[in-house]
């Protein structure tokens, strides 16, 4: 069956001729209709197909018949033509290939007998002259050996060459057979042996050791009778066997002789015997009485006898490249090993090096040229030489810094202090002039009473209090250094500065109330103890007070109204917030600065207290200075050495400037004479402000050490400011003794800040874990644990009192107390007033811990019968004061009090919190919280 053909495949064309029509059928055909009559019709198509064929080609023959003949004898023509080249090819074939006779065959014979004979004849040529070369090699090898064996060494070096050219000009042919190779290994082998005979002879005629030089003009030759001169010698070595005992020369000489004569003093001899042998010997020589200068000229002496013994006798190319060769390194072995070392590290010392210098650069200069004929110098040490100043000043500045480091680094003890007078200068960076402001209009009205004049003995017993009369062991630097001019006196004249006295002022516990209460007894105060009075002497320390018992009853708030009354011109401009802190570690102009050195500073604290004024008050008119009193501080002594060491440097550098050794350098390559000394000085500051601080990290940690590393960083910045002020015109160490004196500034308050934080921090800790914000203090077991915290908390605040006591000045002292009892009682009123809710117990228990930190009042007074200073450096403490009352207070009281004003250090939001958690909702409480809600009442409602 037919496979059908898909129709997208090309279609089969129609058939032309017979056959393929023939065979179309039958394709087409099927079993069905495929029969015998269906084949013989096609047989019967074919036989047609075929006839007519035939008929046609008959047909086509007949109608052109004669052209047909023609083309058909032609035909048979160029076929007989064909047969007959055919046979005439096969003959000239067999004349050429036979192989007997043939042409080729008996060429190629002939070819072959002739190329063997001409193989013969070249292999015979070559065989002669291969022949001929080796018989010449031959003799003049054996001519070579007979020299050597004799010991006619310089002869053999010279036959040797002879041979050594018959070897490379070898032809190719011979040079890699076995006579050539063996040949080759026997010349070599008798050339190396005349050459370590060579050596042999050199090494027998020049002598090298550590002390000596022995030259023999001529060595006779191991096993042989033969002589040689040492020039001889020297010519006839290889140039490789030469070099290589040039090196060996260079290397000793430098070594034994240039190098170790620079280093310590030698005697020379020179010393010559019948025979012509000479030596140079070293002898070591004293030290005590030495020129150095002679080192320089044995080096001559030593040049001068090996180039008249030695090197005259070295071939002439390399006799010029040794000598020249030598330059460099003599030059700098002779600044190695001569002027580097001596270089003086005392300005007494220069001149006599000075001399030195100028005589190695004239060996320099003249005699490396005459002894070794080394031309033009490269200058090494005339380079070096003009550079001098630099030099000494750069290994002084080495020497100066290492023993600044050492001392910076050495052990410390703590208890290794002197005390520093503050006057108010760089050294604390407070200013000396304070500025206090006075309201002209509230002046009259003031119930702190600064009308009341100052006696004389009050002004007396401040004086003394504060010790300025007191003999110090240790007193400020004593010289001061000024810019390149030594002929400047370097002492310094410390102005003291006049004190200018102010009003004495009531008692500040008056003005508050709290001093009116006439129906508590004297005898029932308690006393305060050595903790509240750092400034005591530790003998007459009273005996610690027992702590306020909590069983105790609560004090009622019977005196609110008393004490709203007194305090009402405090609030009207002049109540003590934290706006109002005392800042005595910065230094703005016009700054209000509090300094307690009277017993009676209420004239200080009314001008810190007047920065915050309600709404309507007025600014001060008026602005009355005075002047801050001395403060004494703790310093460790090591800061005065310091000191010392930069006042030495200074001082150097004028000498040394101003000597005149050295011409003022003109250029910009070369600093001016002392300049590198004098910035050494602000090097030994960096040095200290580096090292110091990681050195000594971990005793840095306690706050003691902390605070005298920043007591010790102003300090020196007040006297690098006097050392400054001694320094006249623009100078670069000027203005890097500025930048000293800035970082160590910056430096000093850093240290002294965070020491404050991390006291703050460890104590703020302390309160937050162990009072765990005062919650539930009704209960028995958790008044106890917020008790404890808050004991623990004032002692570690009287421990740092006491601990701080005399490290730092007064101002700074009473600040640091200040800013961490301010944090114990900001976190404090933070808990107590972030309380949601207050029942009675738990307000009359708050109350009683808000009272045992009153004992710390007793750290901000002088003198136990006047009155503290304690709002002047705790912003919190009115506001604190306040808060134990309001716990125990009734709402009429708190009333009485927003409307006075008295609580104006309390936000609204705080008082709110406080009343709604104090007292239940009532319509009085809701009318309460809504005043307090319209916020805290003008001076004019008032």
């Amino acid at each position: 069956m037919a496979f059908p053909v898909p129709d997208h495949l090309p279609k089969r064309p129609v058939p032309v001729d017979v056959s393929s029509k023939i065979l179309y059928k039958i394709d087409a055909a099927t079993k069905d209709t495929l029969n015998s009559s269906l084949a013989a019709s096609w047989l019967d198509e074919l036989d047609g197909s075929i006839r007519a064929t035939k008929q046609r080609i008959h047909d086509r023959i007949q109608s052109d018949l004669p052209d047909f003949e023609r083309q058909l004898e032609t035909s048979k023509s160029v076929q007989t033509r064909y047969e007959l080249l055919k046979a005439r090819a096969e003959e000239l074939e067999n004349a050429l290939s036979h192989p007997e006779k043939g042409i080729v065959p008996t060429l190629v014979a002939a070819l072959k007998k002739h190329s063997t004979l001409a193989q013969d004849t070249s292999d015979a040529e070559a065989v002669y002259n291969a022949s001929s070369y080796l018989l010449q090699c031959r003799d003049a090898y054996s001519s070579l050996l007979s020299l050597a064996q004799s010991g006619q060494l310089p002869a053999a070096v010279e036959k040797g060459e002879e041979v050594q050219k018959l070897v490379v000009d070898m032809p190719e042919y011979l040079s890699q057979t076995k006579v050539a190779g063996d040949l080759k290994r026997k010349f070599n082998a008798t050339q190396a042996r005349v050459q370590d005979q060579l050596s042999d002879a050199y090494s027998r005629s020049v002598i090298i050791s550590p002390a000596d030089i022995t030259i023999y003009p001529s060595t006779q030759v191991r096993q042989s009778e033969i002589t040689l001169d040492l020039p001889s010698i020297l010519q006839s070595l290889s140039p490789t066997h030469l070099a290589n005992h040039l090196d060996t020369l260079k290397r000793d000489i430098l070594t034994h002789f240039i190098d170790h004569s620079l280093k310590q003093p030698f005697s020379i001899a020179i010393q010559t015997s019948l025979s012509g042998e000479v030596k140079l010997s070293l002898t070591p020589a004293p030290p005590n009485s030495e020129d150095l200068s002679s080192r320089l000229d044995n080096i001559s002496t030593i040049l001068g006898f090996l180039a008249s013994h030695l090197f005259a006798h070295l071939p002439p190319q390399s006799r010029t490249l040794f000598m020249r060769s030598l330059n460099k390194p003599i030059t700098t072995s002779i600044l190695n090993n001569l002027l580097m070392p001596s270089l003086p590290s005392s300005f007494g010392l220069l001149p006599s090096y000075l001399n030195l210098l100028k005589r190695a650069v004239a060996f320099e200069d003249q005699d490396i040229n005459n002894l070794l004929d080394a031309g033009q110098t490269d200058g090494s040490i005339k380079a070096w030489s003009d550079g001098i100043s630099g030099h000494y000043e750069r290994r002084r500045r080495v020497e100066i810094l290492e023993n600044a480091r050492q001392e910076i680094l050495s052990p410390e003890d703590p208890k290794d202090t002197f005390e520093a007078i503050n006057e108010g200068g760089p050294e604390t960076s407070l200013p000396s002039v304070v500025p206090v402001q006075v309201d002209e209009e509230d002046f009259k009205d003031d119930a702190w009473g600064l009308d009341e004049p100052v006696t004389a003995n009050a002004t007396e017993d401040t004086a003394e209090g504060w010790g300025f009369d007191n003999d110090l062991g240790d007193t400020p630097l004593d010289e001061e250094v000024e810019e390149m001019d030594p002929t400047t006196p370097t002492k310094l004249v410390e102005a003291e500065p006049e004190v200018e006295t102010t009003d004495a002022e009531p008692d500040v516990a008056d003005a508050w109330g709290w001093n009116d209460d006439e129906d508590v007894p004297v005898e029932d105060v308690p006393e305060e103890n050595a903790w509240d009075d750092p400034w005591s002497d530790p003998v007459d320390k009273d005996p610690e007070p027992p702590e306020p018992s909590p069983s105790s009853a609560p004090k009622a708030a019977t005196r609110l109204e008393k004490l709203a009354n007194k305090s009402k011109k405090q609030t009207n401009g002049h109540s003590p917030s934290p706006l109002s802190s005392p800042q005595p570690t910065q230094t703005p102009q016009n700054t209000i600065t509090f300094t307690p050195p009277s017993p009676k500073p209420e004239p200080q604290l009314k001008a810190q207290g007047g920065t915050k004024r309600l709404n309507g008050a007025k600014r001060p008119a008026d602005v009355v200075t005075t002047i801050a009193p001395k403060e004494l501080y703790k310093v460790p002594k090591r800061t005065k050495r310091v000191l010392k060491m930069v006042e030495k440097v200074i001082d150097e550098s004028k000498l040394f400037f101003a000597s005149n050794l050295f011409p003022s350098a003109n250029d910009a390559v070369h600093a001016a004479p002392g300049s590198v000394l004098a910035h050494s000085a602000s090097s030994i500051v960096e040095l200290y402000e580096a090292l110091y601080p990681i050195k000594f990290s971990q005793e840095l940690e306690s706050v003691e050490r902390a605070m005298l590393f920043s007591n010790s960083c102003l300090y020196m910045t007040g006297a690098i400011q006097r050392i400054e002020d001694t320094l006249y015109g623009k100078h670069i160490l000027k203005e890097r003794l500025t930048e000293c004196r800035q970082r160590l500034q910056v430096l000093g308050d850093s240290w002294y800040e965070e020491a404050i934080e991390r006291e703050q921090a460890r104590i703020d800790k302390l309160l937050v874990e162990g009072a765990q914000g005062f919650l539930y203090t009704a209960d028995q077991d958790r008044y106890d644990e917020c008790e404890a915290a808050v004991n623990e908390a004032l002692k570690q605040v009287k421990r740092l009192a006491q601990s701080l006591k005399g490290v730092l000045t007064k101002s700074k002292y009473y600040t640091t107390i200040g800013a961490v009892a301010d944090s114990v009682l900001s976190r404090m009123l933070h808990d107590i007033l972030a309380l949601p809710d207050i029942p009675e117990v738990e307000s009359h228990r708050l109350s009683e811990l808000c009272r045992i930190m009153n004992s710390m009042e007793g750290l901000f007074c002088e003198d136990h019968s006047e009155a503290s200073f304690v709002g002047a450096y705790v912003p919190s403490w009115f506001k604190f004061s306040y808060l134990s009352e309001l716990l125990e207070a009734s709402l009429a009281d708190i009333t009485y009090l927003f409307e006075q004003g008295a609580l104006v250090d309390f936000q609204v939001e705080e008082l709110v919190n406080l009343v709604k958690g104090l007292f239940a909702d009532t319509i009085l409480r809701t009318n309460t919280v809504n005043k307090i809600m319209n916020g805290h009442p003008s001076s004019a409602t008032r």
